[in-house]
């Protein structure tokens, strides 16, 4: 299968042409208090508040994301499509508190989303 290149130009990150800011994501009950807060939300300019927060709330994987991560090759797969795994050696470099955290970028979201979809249409159309 050939996948032709519409709206990325090589050598550069597909999100070149996208501005992004910083926002902080919250849920508040009916009487004031906080149900849920993240500070530091990276999401493109654009967005609306809304959409960032259901980003935020639903999407980001919230906890075991490893904060240092090496590629493994794989055999007949797209170097950009292989799989990461956290790197054992970088991780004990850090701090026990910060080997593992929480997603605070729509671009790692997306990267995940769409490597997963497309690695999947990858094998199912070999």
């Amino acid at each position: 299968m050939r996948i032709e290149r519409r709206h990325t130009t090589q050598g550069q990150s597909p999100y070149a042409g996208i501005e992004f800011r910083l926002t902080t994501s919250e849920i508040r009950n009916p009487d004031g208090s906080v149900v849920f807060k993240m500070d530091g939300v990276e999401v493109p300019a654009e967005w609306s508040q809304v959409a960032s927060d259901v980003l935020a709330q639903k999407y980001f994987r919230k906890a075991g994301v490893a904060a240092r991560l090496k590629k493994v090759e794989e055999e007949s797969v797209p170097s950009f499509l292989w799989r990461s795994v956290p790197d054992t050696e970088a991780l004990a470099a850090l701090p026990e508190k910060e080997r593992y955290v929480s997603e605070l970028s729509s671009k790692q979201v997306f990267d995940r989303l769409a490597g997963c979809w497309t690695y999947c249409c990858l094998l199912y159309t070999s």
